[in-house]
């Protein structure tokens, strides 16, 4: 027995030892006890300074209620900013608090005002002084793609086409045939491929309002009829008592409205009424029956034009008849709700009128105090995403706002750009801003958590880095997990604790300028799949200031997660793991803004510990060694690594040393950053 176990013993360091040169692993000791003690964070004290980089993402209208509304505010914000800076937070990123059409506010009707629901401007320049006199500076989520159809340009530029506003925004009567022929200056490079049907939507103003209209019809000719329409000062006239059906016309529009033609003879019909109707009317010869009965226009881009004879079409198929200009707008959203603004070529989009008015805005922010801006959608700006329109377009942008800025602080702006896509199809946006969200980094972390791979995450994320350093060499990594638009990270971890611990150690330690969506730090969960509403559930304080602007929340998740007051009293909480590693990022500089290296065992080649990500953030003379163990079971690894002490620490780590190498026991999901 004692041969056979030596036997094995020589085979499995037989192993171990034809490891190639940069990945040999120093052979392990028993799996024993003995010798291992706890490795404890000894941290040096921190000096004050808030460079971590971090910033934390929250709703205003669910974050905080000052005022027992249900609808959190401005003062709400300001009652909790300690708690945002005992989680090591630089900046805030706000959602939009512009008056908008709906409760999350992306369909702004008012880029110069607050929303009236959050408070009043005087409490939001309250915001802005206490948070930077807490070192804590303020973003606004901007929205540059769309206003909300309910918007004052929006509506002036649907009363006519030689509106002022007309330009500000794109629209056509027969879009496929201006796409193709380059007449859309926002869809203008993709030609015919560009035109999709749902991405045209029918101006909701023009058509409503009332007025008073005489409907007359030319039936004198059964096979080709008409009807003119006038705009009149006559009276209204009453309803028809003439209860024949034979012959009878009728006019069917707004909501559900049938009125009867009143026959003049000689097949001439005449009808005076209040018209109202958002989508137009049509002609029918049955007040109750549709199929053969039906005159309306024979394309949907045909309309009247008052005063002159339009020729009804009859099908079962005809489309409804508009009075005057067909208003169709883009909104690449496929929402009735949007309107994409209109910024013309891209060459020249710098002098267009949305531009100047949008930037205008902006720059009233900056000199309001706002340090920065999300802006929103930006790869839909310009409908073709994968050229360089939008890139240039937001590089005008940035210039314009800049300037003010930079005049007013003596320094650069943060601007950060959301693309929804992958680092390859990111990396060109920043030729326009010096900062973009990572999406591929809480892609790539969620599947190394789900499968507890990690030794591929360092090489990814460098390779990110390499493309963003084609585009510009001061790029600026904005990491994230979760957002408002995506499943919550516990729901997609499983709502599992550790695993959301680990997501966010992992987070903070590695390079970019990280994000905390509100509520996270607290493991929130929830999806989208009910609403989104769901994915942006109140901020359970356990001290009041919770809001109710909704009742789409799950009732369970208040009492499995815990409210800011109890996961603050747990040392072991998911609060506690995101104070202790934001802290950590904030005293050791090489951890806030450090550049991230390969560890020279633990890698992608070496799949034989694959459960292990490990990599060096190195800034100047300052070198931190990063390792955590993404398995589910305890792991042995040993290093060569000239260790000074642990700074963080997340669950169980044990080491023992040796003459040459130093052996650290991992528990699962555990996570140990050591200074060297």
């Amino acid at each position: 027995m004692k041969r056979r176990l030596l036997y094995i013993l020589f085979i499995y360091f037989a192993i171990l030892s034809s490891c190639t040169k940069d990945n040999k692993v120093p052979n392990n000791p028993s799996d024993s006890k003995d010798g291992y003690a706890d490795v404890t964070a000894s941290p040096k004290t921190w000096d004050g300074t808030q460079r971590a980089g971090i910033t934390y993402q929250l709703l205003v209208y669910s974050f905080a209620d000052s005022d027992g509304d249900g609808i959190g505010d401005f003062k709400g914000i300001i009652s909790k900013l300690d708690y945002l800076k005992s989680l090591g937070v630089n900046a805030l990123w706000l959602s939009p608090i512009h008056p908008a059409m709906s409760y999350h506010g992306y369909d702004v009707t008012d880029y110069d005002s607050v929303n009236p629901k959050y408070g009043s401007m005087t409490d939001f320049e309250s915001l802005i002084a206490a948070a930077h006199s807490k070192g804590i500076k303020i973003y606004l989520d901007y929205v540059l793609n769309h206003t909300g159809v309910d918007h004052p340009w929006f509506k002036a530029a649907c009363a006519s086409s030689d509106n002022p506003y007309r330009d500000y925004y794109s629209f056509s009567s027969d879009p496929q045939s201006d796409i193709s022929a380059g007449r859309i200056p926002m869809i203008s490079t993709e030609g015919a491929s560009g035109y999709v049907s749902s991405e045209w939507q029918v101006a909701p103003s023009g058509q409503s309002g009332s007025a008073r209209y005489r409907f007359s019809l030319d039936w004198s000719n059964a096979s080709t009829p008409t009807v003119t329409v006038e705009k009149t000062t006559d009276s209204v006239d009453p309803v028809n008592p003439d209860v024949s059906t034979t012959g009878a016309k009728y006019l069917y529009f707004g909501d559900a409205e049938i009125k009867k033609f009143y026959d003049k003879g000689n097949g001439k019909y005449s009808l005076v009424v209040d018209y109202s109707s958002t989508w137009g009317f049509l002609i029918r010869t049955s007040s109750t029956e549709w199929n053969g009965y039906k005159y309306g226009a024979s394309s949907a881009s045909s309309s009247v034009t008052l005063g002159k004879a339009f020729q009804l079409y009859k099908s079962d198929n005809a489309s409804d008849i508009r009075i005057g200009l067909v208003n169709y707008f883009h909104s690449n959203f496929s929402t009735s709700w949007f309107a994409d603004l209109n910024y013309g070529p891209v060459s020249t989009s710098e002098q267009s009128a949305a531009f100047l008015a949008m930037a205008g805005s902006a720059k009233k922010w900056v000199e309001k105090g706002v340090d920065g801006f999300r802006l929103d959608a930006v790869k839909h700006i310009y409908h073709n995403q994968t050229s360089s329109e939008n890139p240039t377009f937001l590089k005008k942008f940035y210039d314009s706002v800049n300037t003010t800025f930079k005049a007013r602080n003596g320094k650069d702006i943060y601007m950060v750009g959301e693309a929804f896509s992958e680092a390859a199809q990111v990396a060109p946006y920043y030729k326009g801003l010096p900062a973009m969200f990572e999406f591929s980094f809480w892609h790539r972390l969620q599947w190394a958590l789900q499968n507890g791979t990690g030794c591929y995450f360092c090489k990814d994320i460098m390779s990110y880095e390499a493309l963003y350093a084609v585009q510009r060499s001061d790029f600026i990594e904005a990491t994230k997990l979760s957002n408002h638009d995506e499943d919550r990270t516990a729901s997609v971890l499983d709502e599992n604790p550790s695993l959301c611990k680990q997501a966010a150690a992992i987070l903070l330690t590695a390079p970019g300028k990280p994000y905390i969506y509100y509520g996270e730090e607290l493991g929130y969960y929830g999806t989208g799949s009910s609403g989104d509403e769901y994915r942006r559930a109140p901020m359970y304080w356990g001290e009041g200031n919770v809001a109710t602007y909704t009742d789409k929340i799950d009732k369970t998740m208040q009492s499995s997660v815990g409210t800011v007051a109890r996961q603050s009293a747990d040392a072991n909480s998911i609060l506690s793991t995101y104070r202790q590693f934001a802290q950590a990022r904030n005293t050791y500089p090489a951890l806030a803004s450090g550049t991230m290296s390969a560890h020279s065992i633990y890698n992608d080649r070496n799949t034989a510990y694959k459960q292990i990500a490990a990599w060096y953030m190195t800034s100047g003379s300052d070198k931190m060694l990063v390792i955590h163990n993404l398995a589910k079971t305890e792991t042995i690894i040993s290093i060569t690594d000239a260790i000074k002490s642990a700074v963080v620490v997340l669950g169980t780590v044990s080491m023992k040393k040796s003459d040459s190498s130093t052996y650290l026991k991992l528990g699962a999901n555990s996570s140990v950053v050591f200074e060297l």
